[in-house]
């Protein structure tokens, strides 16, 4: 294996279906196809700390979520909502109800980084829920794990990456209308949840 060390960085440049980095005071072009150069990106692992910027867009889609619910006469607009019992129970940030007989009651957790422990203790929670109906724990970040452990009950989603345990056509309505309308969100990533058996082992 020859290994080829970089000590300076000149220029990234994407053409024509490649992606060219100069490097090393410019002796030295490393070509990539353009779908290597995006495994390549998707395989690097990101880091967990969120960034400001998305710590306030967390902050934002919050506020943004309960001012929704108050201007379109929601049934229900509460927070800081105690969900399940005893030492399994959490506490929901916002739980909001629109108005019509077959509308869900939906809660919302808020965290800046969102791991699989986290899905873990709100579907319990929800087990013996009877007031909220699904839930949804919004991250500044969630980590791989914790988007494959969604499920009916509990969904994940997280600001960096746009990324969701459910498509978009699944998400709660107004949580779309807001991402949307509010935070100019075009589409989200559906993650594939984990297989059961290795949820359980896990």
């Amino acid at each position: 294996m020859r290994e080829i060390r970089l000590t300076s960085l000149e220029k990234i440049e994407a053409s024509d279906g490649e992606v060219r980095i100069l490097a090393n005071s410019g002796d030295l072009a490393l070509v990539f196809p353009r779908a290597l150069w995006q495994q390549a990106l998707a395989e690097t692992p990101s880091p967990t700390e969120p960034s400001v910027a998305e710590l306030q867009e967390l902050e934002t889609l919050k506020r943004h979520l309960k001012e929704h619910g108050g201007t379109q006469s929601f049934a229900t607009v509460l927070e800081d909502v105690p969900c399940g019992e005893g030492e399994t129970g959490e506490q929901l940030d916002l739980v909001l109800r629109p108005a019509g007989m077959f509308a869900a009651t939906t809660g919302y957790l808020f965290l800046p980084v969102v791991s699989s422990e986290h899905v873990t203790r709100l579907g319990a929670s929800m087990e013996g829920e009877t007031f909220v109906e699904q839930a949804y724990i919004i991250g500044a970040v969630a980590e791989s794990q914790a988007l494959a452990a969604g499920d009916e009950s509990v969904k994940v989603l997280s600001i960096r990456g746009k990324k969701c345990s459910s498509s978009r056509f699944e998400l709660a309505p107004e949580l779309w209308q807001v991402l949307s309308e509010k935070l100019g969100w075009k589409n989200v990533e559906p993650v594939a949840p984990m297989d059961t058996d290795l949820r359980k082992e896990g």
